[in-house]
């Protein structure tokens, strides 16, 4: 049988000794490299021998080294690695936590977002405490962005942990950054109580909190405004014109480019009007039309 020629495949196949002496090389020359391109090309050889199974792991030191860097590309790429064997060797474990608890104090947004990211994601024991801290700190980030990454963080540590979260003070944060000016944040924050307390039903829905999101809902993307109004099935208005202030507010949403927004407010239109004939037909009728329109 005749081999391949091809640059393909082989270039995986029968990794040489010297290849990893070389990649050493590299490595071992990468903090006097300026050109970035370069840099970036170190690194990725780094990954393609960890991603077929090569122990790679001897350069532990030298891929941290490598995450002091601005470029966001090599940073991505230099913490797959270190989560890879962080998870896997506990002595990598403190090199690569203090790498991300580092990150988290950048001056950058986006590394601060990404290094909590990562480290929110490691899944071991060890790794909580460190994990309940930067999330902590991110909650109350000046950046919107971090904001909403470490609301995500806190619903991944309560996947691992639900006494942590429940037994800490994160509901209440979650709570109070529902109101956060960024809208972003405020419905990931809706989203992650929904998950942290879906034993008791999902996030209180009180009068209060329909009416501050209502008022919001226009801030909300598409998929938002479906999660905000179907808020509205797990709440009855205590009376008849509180009841036509929600149907008021969501009447534009029946005619919502929208399929998603549009489906969950003609559930509670189709609810609310339910003693109401004539109403809950002309509103079926409504949504059907606009359905099919969308659907052209």
């Amino acid at each position: 049988m005749s081999q391949s020629t091809g640059s393909g495949p082989q270039f995986f196949v029968d990794i040489k000794k010297g290849e990893i002496n070389e990649l050493r090389g590299l490595l071992l020359k990468y903090p006097l490299e300026k050109d970035i391109n370069k840099q970036r090309e170190t690194i990725k050889k780094v990954i393609a021998y960890m991603t077929l199974g090569i122990d790679v792991s001897r350069f532990f030191a030298d891929m941290v080294k490598a995450a002091r860097t601005s470029d966001l590309i090599i940073k991505k790429m230099v913490y797959l690695y270190i989560v890879n064997y962080t998870e896997h060797n506990q002595e990598c474990a403190i090199l690569g936590i203090n790498t991300f608890l580092t990150d988290c104090k950048s001056l950058d947004f986006k590394i601060r977002a990404l290094a909590l990211r990562t480290l929110s994601s490691l899944k071991f024991s060890a790794a909580l405490t460190y994990i309940e801290k930067a999330v902590t700190e991110g909650l109350s980030d000046l950046d919107p962005h971090v904001r909403k990454t470490a609301i995500m963080g806190a619903v991944k540590l309560y996947r691992q942990s639900p006494v942590m979260v429940k037994e800490g003070k994160y509901i209440e944060i979650l709570y109070s950054l529902i109101r956060d000016r960024d809208a972003q944040v405020a419905i990931n924050a809706v989203i992650a109580l929904n998950e942290v307390l879906e034993d008791e039903g999902g996030i209180a829905v009180t009068r209060k909190l329909i009416v501050y999101l209502l008022n919001r809902l226009k801030e909300f993307h598409d998929w938002g405004q479906a999660l905000i109004i179907g808020l509205l099935s797990r709440y009855e208005p205590k009376t008849k014109d509180e009841l036509l202030n929600i149907l008021n507010i969501l009447e534009d949403r029946l005619s919502h480019a929208s399929n998603s927004a549009l489906l969950a407010s003609t559930k509670v239109f189709m609810n609310y009007t339910k003693n109401s004939p004539v109403l809950n037909k002309q509103v079926m009728k409504l949504s059907l039309i606009h359905i099919c329109r969308c659907r052209r």
